[in-house]
């Protein structure tokens, strides 16, 4: 029991040997800081972002202006007046022939010709001209009444009337046929031919041949 008792005490003075040597401890007190040292760090942390941004950044594109070239406007030499002279001519008065008077009881068109103007034959020759004519009166041909005939010209036919070899009414159409023969002398012969009923002749048809 006295033995505890010796160890708690020394255990106690122990402790208060060690408390009287510690240092006493005063308020904290908070770092000062030095307003150079912050300026200081502002200014190396500046050039750090600036050399990173040199670092980082892109490059500049540069545009080179081009030279664009200028045309120069050419100059219009003023227009000229032109002075244009119109001389008079004499003008020669074109003859019309007169028309037909229509709603004839007899008349005619002559559509087709065979041989044609200006054919050449030789000399004695034997050969048919042929004349397809339309009525285009106002009354029939009468395939018993009415005729063709030379009329007037070089005679270079063989027979020179003709009866008709039919009736052709009103708008209707005929071919008519005569035999021909060149004569035995080179030349230009021309031959016309005419239809007839009764007094009255119509529908003219001329061939013109050149024998050689």
């Amino acid at each position: 029991m006295i033995r505890r008792n010796i160890r708690t005490l020394a255990l106690l003075m122990a402790i208060a040997v060690m408390l009287a040597c510690a240092p006493t401890l005063g308020p904290a007190v908070p770092p000062t800081l030095d307003p150079l040292s912050i300026n200081t760090s502002i200014a190396q942390t500046a050039a750090a972002a600036g050399t990173q941004t040199a670092v980082f950044a892109p490059p500049t594109l540069t545009f080179t202006p081009t030279a664009v070239a200028t045309r120069t406007p050419t100059e219009v030499p003023s227009p000229t007046p032109t002075f244009i002279f119109i001389l008079p001519t004499a003008t020669v008065p074109t003859r019309t022939p007169s028309p037909r008077p229509s709603g004839s009881q007899y008349d005619c068109r002559v559509d087709s010709q065979s041989p044609a103007n200006d054919s050449v034959f030789g000399v004695n020759a034997d050969f048919d001209a042929t004349w397809r004519v339309t009525n285009i009166g106002t009354s029939n041909w009468n395939g018993n009444s009415t005729d063709y005939l030379y009329t007037g010209g070089d005679k270079i036919h063989q027979q020179g009337i003709y009866d008709l070899s039919r009736s052709v009414p009103v708008s209707g159409q005929i071919d008519i046929g005569v035999d021909m023969r060149a004569p035995n002398a080179t030349g230009t012969y021309t031959t016309t031919w005419h239809l007839r009923i009764g007094n009255t002749q119509f529908c003219p048809m001329t061939l013109r041949i050149v024998v050689q």
